[in-house]
């Protein structure tokens, strides 16, 4: 039987709410764990709407970059250690638009409202 239920976003959306308002009034201590919850589950609701994609993302701009097919992690490492070799200061300005790139999904999922306007997806 099929059953109507509500979307893991509006789910997850209600707690942040319900944490976000329940913590007024509440003494310091309880105050501040309702709102680490409420932020922690907007990370959560980022992650799921956007993760997949910007994981995505990320891998085809190290390997178009690398030149290189493999994960995002190992790609990421490779990525370090060419920086910290000097073997990409002749393309300095390509690597800190990939490195930036990476730093601005990052931002996306975790405090998008500190992004700048032109940042912000």
């Amino acid at each position: 039987m099929s059953q109507d239920r509500p979307d893991i976003d509006d789910i997850l959306s209600s707690v942040q709410h319900f944490l976000g308002g329940h913590g007024e009034g509440q003494p310091g201590e309880q105050r501040f764990h309702a709102q680490v919850a409420a932020y922690l589950l907007g990370i959560c609701r980022r992650e799921l709407q956007h993760g997949a994609a910007l994981e995505a993302a990320e891998r085809q701009r190290l390997a178009a970059f690398l030149g290189v097919e493999d994960g995002v992690a190992a790609l990421n490492r490779r990525l370090s250690a060419d920086i910290r070799a000097g073997r990409l200061d002749d393309r300095w300005s390509e690597a800190f638009e990939v490195v930036l790139a990476h730093v601005i999904d990052k931002v996306t999922v975790v405090r998008p409202e500190r992004l700048e306007p032109d940042h912000r997806r």
